[in-house]
């Protein structure tokens, strides 16, 4: 995932306010990462470019070129430390780890999902989501990402959503919480397919332009030593696209729309008359979300970067 936009409409009325503030500390966490990024893959190619340039006209003249590409390399340098030193990919990651789960469970008790089901006001309910939410202030103890002095709290929002009818409660998840991130995942999906293939195309230019380049200074018919700076050039991009994840977030957000399109037909097909039925929704609806959350779990998992 590279990023989530803000929710809004009904659900940003919803969510807590740990939720805003994990989600601030992820966006500011990637905006951070790819700057520094770009920063470093543009220093290097530059670099590469200054040395492709042609030496001296003659013989022994002196050639500053060469102080420009180690300047290049410098600056390059300073931004690769600053990677290392703030780790702000790590940041990222953990923040929207965070927040997501935030989301979910927010999700469970404002629709009576599992492990939140029984009554509209219940003590054991409102504790449930409490301790929950502890642990996961717990698990992300970083001040950066949860400051100090947060704690767990139910907004009205999501008292007045669980103390709806079941008709209520189930037609705003369909609509807000599995429509809307079903339309995401897809829209996401497309996006990021999209970008892999503009990417790829520019590869594959540069790729013929490097070979074509070197066959017309093996032949004498070109001075200047295009291959080497394409060559950095297309490594910067596969290097760019690798952060980015774009073909592996393309596959994972098309698999979690169909996961999501299944649920909400699912959902869409629950006999609310039936005497069992608020029992299948709560086992039904934390399903939902679990598919729903599925994608944000490997957040944690890739929240490492070497130091």
């Amino acid at each position: 995932m590279v990023q989530q936009d803000p929710p809004g409409g009904v659900e940003a009325g919803l969510l807590p306010e740990l939720f805003w503030r994990a989600d601030k500390a992820s966006l500011d966490g990637q905006r951070e990462t790819l700057r520094w990024h770009r920063g470093l893959i543009a220093m290097l190619v530059v670099a590469a470019l200054i040395g492709s340039l042609p030496g001296p006209d003659h013989k022994g003249d002196s050639d500053i070129k060469p102080l420009f590409s180690v300047a290049a390399f410098l600056v390059a340098g300073y931004f690769w430390s600053r990677l290392r030193r703030s780790n702000p990919q790590g940041r990222w990651y953990e923040a929207r780890a965070a927040a997501e789960s935030v989301k979910t469970l927010a999700w469970k008790y404002s629709v009576r999902a599992r492990p939140f089901d029984g009554e509209a006001e219940s003590a054991d309910a409102d504790r449930g989501y409490l301790l929950q939410v502890e642990d996961v202030l717990r698990a992300f103890e970083n001040p950066e990402i949860v400051p100090p002095g947060s704690v767990p709290e139910i907004t009205e929002e999501m008292r007045r959503a669980r103390a709806d009818s079941l008709t209520a409660r189930r037609t705003l998840y369909l609509r807000t919480r599995v429509e809307g991130q079903r339309t995401w995942y897809r829209s996401r999906a497309e996006s990021c397919e999209s970008q892999a293939v503009s990417w790829g195309l520019g590869i594959a230019t540069l790729i013929i332009i490097g070979a074509a380049a070197a066959i017309a200074q093996a032949t004498g018919a070109l001075e200047v030593h295009i291959f080497g700076a394409s060559s950095a050039a297309a490594a910067a991009i596969i290097a760019w696209t690798q952060l980015k994840q774009l073909r592996p977030l393309a596959a994972a957000y098309q698999l979690a729309a169909r996961e999501l399109e299944n649920v909400g037909n699912q959902l869409s097909d629950l006999d609310l008359k039936a005497p069992d039925a608020e029992l299948r929704w709560a086992r039904m609806a934390a399903e939902a979300e679990d598919a729903v959350s599925r994608e944000h779990t490997t957040w944690r998992a890739r929240r490492a970067f070497p130091r």
